[in-house]
């Protein structure tokens, strides 16, 4: 790789090129600054926490106030994205937050209709509270007990996550990024001037690198980071559908089905155009922890029959027990669920970002471009503040 006049291959290493990683490598390289995205594998892949075809996308954001400017600026991305590679990569279908109505025991998902309500208020989000029979006649689906209650916003829908990945590594490569994969980083290491980056393949030299590694982080953080975060598999489902026109992105909106514990919770994605013709459903779970290098990534049929038992059957009309397709993801969890984006302690020119702890995708665009701000100007648009950012030692 040839070396700027500078001494530097580059002035950003974005190491990790999922969600996050592209998103800086993309907005990074069109502010006019010299980008090399770093990843171990062949982005999009199905490896880490960015594939499964979807993500639900919600600006009324019941994790909190702070999270509404990246989540409001990320829908402008995406449309502005899409345009650019001639391609729908947000479904605005509209979401349904279900709990009980006594809000649940659950910690994460504590009455988040209300959560969810308050902020939507706060931001003059459109959000409508309904029962569980006017969920029930809207959409026949869903079976909704009495004592539970919904909250609607039709801003929201799905992401297609791996195409948006793709597009904006895309773009970032024809504005001249330099994007090498299948190559592990081994070190990130500090000098007196910049950052050292070492690979299975060479070694390279920035002004800033940003690690977006996820459920890698592990491997290159310091211990300080290191110590905040837990790996947790997630298993995805797709299962058939007996009228998969009812679980169309036009018919059907997303559904974040919360219960009294976590092991309650369904999450159900409607079926955009181009994705598996299956209904996407999962769970969530964060007691089991693990590392990529261990994670069990067969989904058995034993799995599947006792998730559909379990979680869509009682819930969920119009689906048969028929699994046609199903995925590991991983979850990158900090202590208090809220994301992690901040100087490494080791030099303030290495960005720790991407711990978000399943829900960060939808924001992530916006993150993105806030990340590269930071690094182009020493400022963001929007404030990184409450995920942590802070000054450490140069």
């Amino acid at each position: 790789m040839p070396v700027n006049p500078s001494g530097f291959d580059a002035d950003v290493i974005v190491v990790g090129l999922g969600a996050m990683g592209a998103a800086v490598t993309y907005q990074a390289q069109s502010m006019g600054l010299e980008v090399l995205g770093i990843d171990r594998h062949e982005p999009p892949h199905e490896f880490g926490s960015s594939h499964a075809e979807t993500r639900i996308s919600r600006l009324a954001v019941g994790e909190g106030p702070q999270y509404i400017p990246f989540v409001a600026r990320a829908h402008e991305l995406w449309h502005t994205i899409g345009d650019a590679v001639g391609e729908t990569l947000f479904h605005q279908s509209g979401g349904y937050v279900i709990t009980n109505t006594d809000g649940g025991n659950d910690d994460r998902w504590h009455d988040f209709v209300t959560a969810t309500d308050n902020v939507a208020q706060l931001a003059g989000i459109p959000y409508t509270t309904l029962t569980a029979a006017e969920v029930r006649a809207a959409h026949p689906n869903l079976k909704l007990t009495n004592d539970m209650r919904a909250g609607h916003e039709p801003t929201g829908g799905v992401i297609m996550c791996e195409r948006a990945v793709e597009a904006q590594l895309r773009l970032a490569r024809q504005n001249g990024a330099r994007i090498r994969v299948n190559e592990t980083v081994a070190a990130v290491t500090p000098d007196d001037q910049g950052v050292v980056v070492e690979t299975d393949q060479g070694s390279y030299r920035a002004r800033d690198v940003v690690l977006a590694t996820g459920a890698w982080m592990h491997d290159l953080a310091s211990a300080h980071h290191s110590n905040q975060l837990s790996i947790t598999r997630q298993a995805v489902f797709w299962f058939e559908a007996e009228d998969l026109d009812a679980f169309r992105v036009d018919r059907m909106p997303f559904v974040i089905w919360t219960g009294d514990t976590i092991d309650d919770y369904v999450g159900l994605f409607p079926v955009p155009p181009g994705a598996t013709n299956g209904v996407k459903i999962l769970g969530e779970q964060f007691s089991e922890t693990t590392s990529p290098s261990e994670v069990n990534r067969t989904i058995s049929d034993a799995e599947v029959a006792e998730f559909y038992e379990t979680h869509v059957a009682p819930q969920i009309d119009g689906v048969t027990s028929r699994c046609i397709k199903r995925a590991v993801c991983l979850y990158t969890n900090t202590l208090d669920d809220h994301f992690l984006i901040e100087p490494d302690p080791r030099s303030n020119r290495i960005t720790v970002m991407s711990p978000c702890s399943g829900h960060g995708f939808k924001h992530s665009p916006a993150l993105g471009e806030a990340v590269a701000q930071r690094i182009a100007t020493g400022a963001s648009d929007l404030d990184l503040s409450p995920f942590g950012w802070g000054d450490t030692p140069a």
